[in-house]
């Protein structure tokens, strides 16, 4: 009640092809086909921020340089949304996973529960179908 309620879903997509892990990183990098130029929205959702660990970039430091540690080694992007909501997309450093965590953060005094988990399951499937693309990247859903 005092600090909003805070829900998450996070999941994974097995990917054995390291160009297409690759490739999918890039692509949210260069969204515009331009260089450094990280899309703003995913779907019908708003992206307010990003910060990616892989290159360095924060678009929340005045600078755009990250505080976190970096790694060109691994994967790592996060997205800030509007309606307070965070993903962040990454692979695995032990297996051939791209992994992802999603969090929605409600302003205090929003309770509607079923409705905050609807609007993190719409902002998911739009992820999923924005960013990760698995028909066409031939990802392979967590198994049930």
């Amino acid at each position: 009640l005092r600090y909003g309620y805070h829900i998450s879903k996070n999941s994974y997509f097995i990917c054995h092809d390291q160009d297409v892990i690759r490739s999918l990183f890039e692509r949210l990098r260069n969204y515009s086909g331009k260089k450094d130029s990280y899309p703003t929205e995913c779907g019908r959702f708003s992206i307010t921020a990003v910060r990616d660990l892989t290159t360095g970039h924060d678009s929340n430091q005045p600078d755009n340089k990250a505080i976190l540690p970096t790694s060109s080694s691994s994967q790592m992007i996060t997205f800030t949304f509007s309606n307070g909501g965070v993903a962040t997309m990454r692979t695995s450093g032990t297996e051939p996973k791209i992994k992802y965590y999603t969090e929605l953060c409600a302003a205090p005094g929003n309770s509607d529960v079923a409705q905050l988990k609807k609007e993190l399951d719409d902002l998911v499937d739009a992820i999923v179908e924005n960013f990760f693309e698995p028909e066409k990247n031939k990802l392979q859903p967590k198994p049930e």
